[in-house]
């Protein structure tokens, strides 16, 4: 039924979650493993040496003949049906473990290595070579990795597959009551569960030197309804091969033919031959053992012999071609074709792909794309999309993307007009933010609304402060200096969709600069293309004047204006929680909490800005909300930048209290 039921269902946790590596597939392990298939094979011809001795060999060959042309293609169907269940669950596997494969790939090469390995044995080395030769985009170390994860995913959904039939159909045994028999069900259904609230719970948990990424339980549960529908319909195939009278009903077969598949996976051996026969026949002693073998006999020449020789041939004739699919670009800007497409498009504040955590997902078949970046299960494209207007097809790629990482689909920070497009298609769709912005040719200190920014002004003017423009080089180190003191005040920066200080990472920004005498006391940095400036990084100096911040935007505003730019950003800012009711609006009170919220509205608001909405978008109400909370924590607790020191979460006085 797969190469996991030829002993790699013995792969250890870690090799199915880190991707175990070829250095690994030594043919002395795998010997040996077949060696110990081998002892227990002969454990078990030693525990049934009388019945085996007593059997009718000719009895079993007249059973098989007595089987006509409808016996072998209703039995032959029932294998289809079963494959079919099988290929859908390799591609689930490539989607759990985030492979950009697309889907028909990944099932047709799932069921190819499933049907030469469950066959010719050596599961995880066949069924990882013959991945490798279906998939040229992956390589050998990935192959084995979805080999390994797809042998422990099954073990498991096998485990509490059969725990639940036992519970409902529980077998007679010699030795267990079935009240025995049930409680023992009942214990492999309490730890599924707990595996199920481990992944809810636990995404990674270290074991040893190996990671453990537990699927989450929405996958777990489709994992358990395919190992239902192929294990029943593989059931299937055998009992119709029963000969005719037999008064073994499918119910009656079917948790003896899981328990009869544990043994096969205990044993190693191609396909579990020789205990799967046995166990079988053990747990139906009322079914004649020639009848029984016969069926069993017959099976295995149409669920395993034929799906081997269709492989072996799509093997031979029909390699695996990568095919075009939405891919995120890695470092997009260095690449000449994107920077210039980033170039030519209107939102300054694509320049956070410079930071890595987002970059430039691209589509062969739709112009333009989106920047993009994964926040836990969540693949989300942030702002508009890049290089074109928002429509149907880019939605499209974005989930047919996230669908082929296992991923949700989510829009962030997008306009009013990318909303309706998103909500025109059927996404769900809520406000989260407003975009602060002002227009630098009109902009005037002479109304009554700026009144409180012309009294900061007026204070950081006679403190001695000034603003200027960067031309040069960067004063990087003091600059630095300046950062790092303001990150470890507040614990750290946050991320994703906001901008962490880096030298290499400022230095392709506009920067605005202030000083006391010679002494740099903050700073602020901005995305600036030739439409529009938008705010990223504001830095302050421990005991820089009050006033400081509010004068560097405003210096930004003059410079912005005789650069000819008509719009500038002071990023975004979240709604008020008194302004958000339902569920949501606890989430906002606690989001404000500590974060400086009251004081980052207030200081933006002095400018008397224009307000634009901003929205997040995702393909259900339900994962709009799941959603919601990945880029939440994303951001609040970004993973450390590679070229970054390592940073805690904490509030930024240019960050909302949430998502933005």
């Amino acid at each position: 039924m797969s190469e996991q039921r030829n002993g790699i269902a013995r792969a250890r946790v870690g090799e199915t979650v880190q991707g175990a590596h070829p250095a690994g597939l030594r043919v002395g392990a795998a010997a040996g493993r077949q060696v110990l298939g081998i002892a227990l094979v002969a454990a078990f011809l030693w525990a049934l040496r009388d019945r085996l001795a007593s059997l009718d060999t000719n009895a079993v060959l007249a059973a098989l003949a007595r089987l006509d042309a409808l016996d072998w293609a209703l039995a032959l169907g029932a294998t289809v049906l079963s494959f079919a269940a099988l290929a859908r669950y390799d591609a689930l596997i490539h989607r759990m473990l985030h492979r950009p494969t697309p889907p028909d790939a990944a099932r047709r090469a799932g069921w190819t290595a499933i049907a030469l390995s469950q066959t010719i044995g050596f599961g995880l080395v066949s069924g990882a070579l013959v991945r490798w030769r279906m998939l040229p985009e992956t390589s050998l170390a990935q192959a084995t990795k979805i080999t390994a994860t797809v042998a422990a995913t099954f073990l498991a959904a096998w485990a509490v597959l059969t725990a639940a039939v036992l519970l409902v159909a529980p077998i007679e045994h010699p030795h267990l009551t079935v009240w025995a028999v049930q409680g023992l069900a009942l214990l492999g259904l309490a730890l599924g569960g707990a595996l199920a609230l481990a992944g809810l719970k636990l995404p990674g948990l270290k074991v040893g030197r190996f990671t453990l990424r537990l699927p989450a339980p929405a996958m777990l549960g489709k994992i358990l309804v395919l190992a239902l529908i192929d294990t029943a319909f593989a059931a299937l195939a055998l009992w119709v091969l029963l000969p005719p009278g037999s008064e073994l009903s499918l119910l009656a077969l079917y948790p003896a033919f899981l328990l009869a598949l544990g043994a096969g996976f205990v044993s190693g051996t191609p396909g579990g031959v020789g205990p799967f026969e046995i166990t079988l026949v053990a747990l139906l002693p009322a079914t004649p053992e020639p009848e029984l073998l016969a069926a069993i006999l017959a099976w295995r020449i149409t669920y395993f012999g034929v799906p081997a020789l269709a492989a072996a041939a799509l093997v031979a004739l029909r390699p695996g071609r990568a095919l075009d699919h939405p891919r995120i670009v890695a470092a997009p800007l260095d690449c000449p074709q994107i920077a210039h497409l980033v170039a030519q498009d209107r939102q300054a504040e694509l320049g956070l792909m410079r930071q890595g955590e987002l970059g430039l997902l691209r589509c062969d078949r739709t112009p333009g794309g989106w920047m993009a970046g994964r926040a836990g299960r969540t693949l989300a494209a942030v702002l508009d999309p890049v290089g074109t207007q928002a429509r149907p097809e880019l939605l499209a790629a974005l989930k047919a993307a996230a669908r082929a990482e296992g991923r949700r689909a989510s829009l962030y920070k997008i306009s009013a007009r990318t909303a309706a497009v998103a909500r025109r298609a059927g996404w769900a769709v809520a406000p989260v933010a407003s975009d602060v912005w002002v227009n630098p040719q009109s902009f005037s200190l002479d109304t009554p609304a700026r009144s409180g920014l012309r009294r900061k002004l007026r204070k950081a003017t006679k403190s001695g402060l000034s603003v200027r423009a960067a031309e040069g080089p960067l004063p990087m180190a003091e600059m630095t200096a300046i950062a790092e003191g303001w990150r470890v005040a507040r614990g750290g920066e946050r991320g994703f969709s906001m901008g962490r200080f880096a030298p290499g990472y400022v230095a392709h920004q506009q920067v605005m600069l202030a000083y006391m005498g010679k002494t740099l006391v903050g700073f602020a940095s901005f995305h600036a293309n030739r439409s529009e400036w938008v705010l990223d990084l504001m830095r302050p100096a421990e005991g820089a004047p009050d006033g400081t911040m509010q004068a560097l935007i405003a210096g930004a505003i003059t410079a912005a204006a005789e650069a000819g730019v008509a719009r500038l950003s002071l990023a975004a800012l979240p709604p008020r929680a008194e302004d958000i009711v339902g569920p949501a609006a606890h989430i906002w009170r606690r989001a404000e909490k500590g974060a400086g919220a009251a004081g980052l509205r207030q200081f933006k608001m002095s400018f008397a800005p224009e307000l634009s909405p901003l929205y997040i978008a995702a393909p259900s109400a339900a994962a709009l909300a799941l959603a919601g909370a990945e880029i939440a924590r994303a951001i609040h607790r970004p993973a450390a930048l590679a070229h970054l020191a390592p940073a805690q979460p904490a509030p930024a006085p240019d960050a909302p209290p949430a998502l933005a």
